[in-house]
This record gives C-alpha cells, sequence and structure tokens, in this order.
C-alpha cells in the first residue's frame, strides 16, 4: 500500500523561481495577445452611418446646441 507521503509535492528554490517565471511569460503573452485582439477588433468595427470602418473615415466633433435665449429670462 501506498503512504501519502509519495504525493506530496515539495517545492524547491529551482521549481519555484521556473514556476514563477513561466507564470509571468504567460501572463504577459496571454496579455499581449488580447491586446492585439482588440485592437483588431476595434480596426474592423463599422461607422452605422457610412459603412466605413472608424479607423478609415474622420468622426466630426458633436456641435453644441445653443439654448434659446427664452429659457434665461
Amino acid at each position: 500500500m501506498v503512504d501519502i507521503h509519495y504525493f506530496i509535492f515539495i517545492m524547491n528554490v529551482d521549481s519555484a523561481i521556473a514556476s514563477a517565471i513561466a507564470g509571468v511569460v504567460v501572463f504577459a503573452l496571454t496579455y499581449v495577445g488580447l491586446k492585439l485582439i482588440y485592437r483588431m477588433w476595434r480596426r474592423n468595427l463599422k461607422c452605422p452611418h457610412c459603412g466605413e470602418t472608424y479607423h478609415d473615415h474622420q468622426v466630426s466633433p458633436a456641435v453644441e446646441k445653443a439654448l434659446p435665449n427664452a429659457l434665461w429670462t
């Protein structure tokens, strides 16, 4: 019969450092990949009015409407 202590994983310093480095590398690759996917998605968004991508056409800033003078009297 196998004793339970054979299943206990003892992590030494070398494997802890290797695990930490692997975790940082996986996190960095995931971050860069998701950032690239997000940029590709943003570049492909279409304008609902003209159908062009937002990247290709300039959106004019919204003009503020002046309030009628009757509101201030």
